[in-house]
């Protein structure tokens, strides 16, 4: 039985498609996969597939030039929804580095303290159009 197990895993994972263990895309370039592992810490709670819904966070797919608190569907923070931010490197830059300093009273507490990091989620975003 637990053969029968295995191997239903095993199918399961090849039918996700074009991807890999690391959730990259199966032809992302050395670049290109460095940014998706940067922001797989961010992909527990938001996606960025434009076909797919939001997670615990919004769909962050088109964010940069959009305003903040604005994705259709999804349920902002009063905070979030009056912050008057538009997403763009420099608003991510602050709100990464520290989410309740620049919205204060977000949901989102997940600071994310590197700042390669941050500039490599950034990237990854400004591609997701």
């Amino acid at each position: 039985m637990s053969r029968l197990w295995v191997l239903g895993i095993c199918l399961s994972l090849a039918a996700c498609g074009q991807r890999d263990a690391f959730n990259h895309s199966a032809n992302a370039d050395p670049h290109q996969r460095e940014l998706e592992r940067a922001f797989a810490i961010c992909a527990g709670c938001h996606d960025t597939r434009p076909d797919l819904g939001h997670r615990v966070g919004p769909n962050l797919h088109g964010v940069i030039g959009r305003k903040a608190g604005t994705a259709p569907g999804y349920n902002y923070s009063s905070a979030m929804k009056a912050s008057d931010i538009t997403w763009d490197a420099q608003t991510l830059e602050a709100f990464l580095k520290s989410p309740t300093r620049q919205v204060p009273g977000s949901r989102m507490v997940n600071a994310t303290a590197d700042p390669a990091r941050r500039q490599a989620v950034i990237e990854f975003l400004s591609q997701q159009r």
